[in-house]
């Protein structure tokens, strides 16, 4: 078995390879994402532009790959048990954002883990 060394000069070149690769990456990848957190009763859906998400788990869901600006969702609950529920949620760019679905008034709304408010339905961000 023969151990090669590497010298300095092919560790630099392989360092900085690698940091263009990581860079790269991070610039092609100008998405967001939205991540709801809803009780552990009140299973959900999420409708997105007239379409049914992929739903991961009962009390959660995960909005991938999304651009910047307004996102008009829906939430629906399992067996129609309350009525459906509109939100608009700013997204930002290269970013997350985190909310619990929670009973506010009488009606589902949206607690923003980022600003500590509630997006109330049918209401836009601010």
């Amino acid at each position: 078995m023969k151990v090669v060394f590497l010298g300095n000069n092919m560790r630099i070149t392989c360092l900085l390879f690698c940091a263009v690769v990581l860079s790269v990456r991070v610039i092609a990848q100008p998405f967001s994402y939205v991540y709801i957190q809803g009780d552990k009763t009140t299973p959900f859906y999420v409708k997105l532009g007239g379409k049914m998400q992929p739903r991961y788990g009962k009390n959660y869901c995960i909005i991938s790959e999304l651009r910047p600006g307004p996102l008009n969702i829906e939430i629906l609950f399992q067996q129609h048990e309350f009525l459906p529920e509109q939100f608009t949620i700013q997204i930002p760019e290269n970013g997350s954002r985190g909310f619990l679905l929670d009973k506010q008034g009488g009606v589902f709304a949206l607690y923003d883990l980022r600003t500590k408010k509630y997006l109330m339905p049918g209401k836009q961000e601010k």
